[in-house]
């Protein structure tokens, strides 16, 4: 992901990292390559989590979740 084009862009963030695993699951069924990025501490604060895409996929992505939310 060299290209500016394809500067990973944080599309969600949360705590529950099983939240973003469906979702990075659903976008890449629809041929959106995701990464979950982060980590949260022990009690589930601190930063927690993020699904990161592509910045050339993000209206694509949003239009997905869009239509499933």
């Amino acid at each position: 992901m060299e290209n500016s084009d394809n500067k990973l862009v944080t599309l969600l963030s949360s705590i529950d990292l099983y939240e973003l695993e469906i979702t990075k699951g659903k976008l890449e069924s629809e041929g959106i390559q995701c990464f979950i990025t982060g980590k949260a501490d022990t009690i589930g604060f601190a930063d927690g989590y993020r699904l990161q895409i592509a910045s050339s996929d993000q209206l694509k992505a949003k239009d997905i979740l869009n239509k499933i939310n």
